[in-house]
């Protein structure tokens, strides 16, 4: 998962070009051009992916959806992999400790590379071959693999927006799957109702009603345990009444930020759909004016997993459209 401090100073990135851009053209859905990456290559049927859940302790307080894993095998490696599922991270990237572990078991698993990426490198998942031209090697986690264990959830690395660009992407969070495709399900598409939304340096940034404020919200699935994260003023306002916070800690590289959540009876309304809302977070540690800019340059703050654990997502990349069918 990247850092919390990196993902707010590229929400502010987000935010000022966003806001630059609808400053310039009133067309709300538009993508704003990027340069490619050498990234994932996919099959051309669909995926259909069982992902599982990662949990966590969150100061003393049990959080079952803290990550969303994907299971990942490798050329000539019985061992069963997962990779966090993170569209906050604009690239894929393995763990480089992880995948030294691997080359010394298993040399033949892994391509060839340097200390920074390695080229033509496969992985299956869902029974699927996937081809990555070129991935990262990131210094991120000092977890050894547990090779005694066949149930052990050994992450390895990180799967971007890179594996679904210019696809759709349906997140059935009540069954647990994931389908890649290229377009919506024609099992889904009649009973959808499609909103824009827009994309900006590979980052999706949905439209939504909070607080009675039309604002954006980024969309990072690598931020799981948090439904709304906002804000102080805006948090605090859909707080329940003198409601007591939970708190807890986490170091993002040199500065430490806290957790502030707090219960709430509020909603978001979101394509049509209105989801309630069980708790409401804001930062303490991270940049005060950063967070003044984003806000008053219209962004909400970030959404997860959280909010749609009782939904089905849709979003089409190619289309700029999404949709929510909630099971609340």
């Amino acid at each position: 998962m990247i850092h919390l401090n990196t993902k707010f100073r590229q929400l502010l990135c987000i935010a000022l070009v966003a806001f630059t851009y609808l400053n310039l053209t009133p067309a709300f859905s538009q993508t704003i051009p990027v340069a490619a990456a050498k990234g994932l290559v996919l099959p051309a049927e669909d995926l259909h992916i069982n992902f599982v859940w990662q949990g966590d302790t969150l100061n003393t307080v049990w959080e079952p959806n803290a990550a969303l894993l994907i299971p990942v095998k490798l050329p000539g490696c019985p061992k069963q992999f997962y990779m966090q599922f993170d569209l906050g991270a604009p690239v894929s990237m393995f763990y480089s400790n992880n995948i030294n572990e691997i080359r010394a078991k298993y040399p033949k698993s892994i391509a060839q590379g340097d200390s920074v990426k390695l080229s033509d490198q496969h992985l299956t998942i869902a029974g699927k071959d996937i081809l990555a031209k070129e991935i990262a090697l990131k210094k991120y986690s000092s977890k050894a693999i547990n090779w005694k264990s066949k149930n052990s959830m050994d992450v390895i690395g990180t799967i971007g927006m890179d594996f679904i660009e210019n696809k759709t992407i349906v997140f059935n969070y009540p069954g647990k799957k994931l389908t890649v495709a290229e377009q919506i399900p024609s099992n889904l598409s009649f009973k959808l109702t499609l909103t824009k939304f827009m994309f900006i340096n590979h980052s999706i940034l949905l439209p939504v009603v909070v607080n009675k404020k039309r604002v954006m919200l980024f969309f990072d699935t690598g931020s799981s345990a948090y439904e709304l994260l906002t804000d102080k003023a805006t948090c605090l306002a859909l707080a329940i009444p003198d409601a007591k916070p939970v708190t807890h800690q986490s170091r993002s590289w040199d500065r430490m930020l806290t957790a502030n959540i707090y219960p709430t009876k509020d909603s978001i309304t979101i394509a049509s759909q209105k989801l309630p809302l069980k708790r409401v977070t804001y930062m303490d540690g991270a940049s005060n004016s950063q967070i003044d800019q984003m806000m008053k340059m219209g962004m909400g703050g970030m959404t997860g997993n959280k909010l749609f654990i009782n939904s089905t997502l849709v979003i089409d990349l190619k289309n700029k459209q999404f949709a929510v069918s909630s099971n609340n």
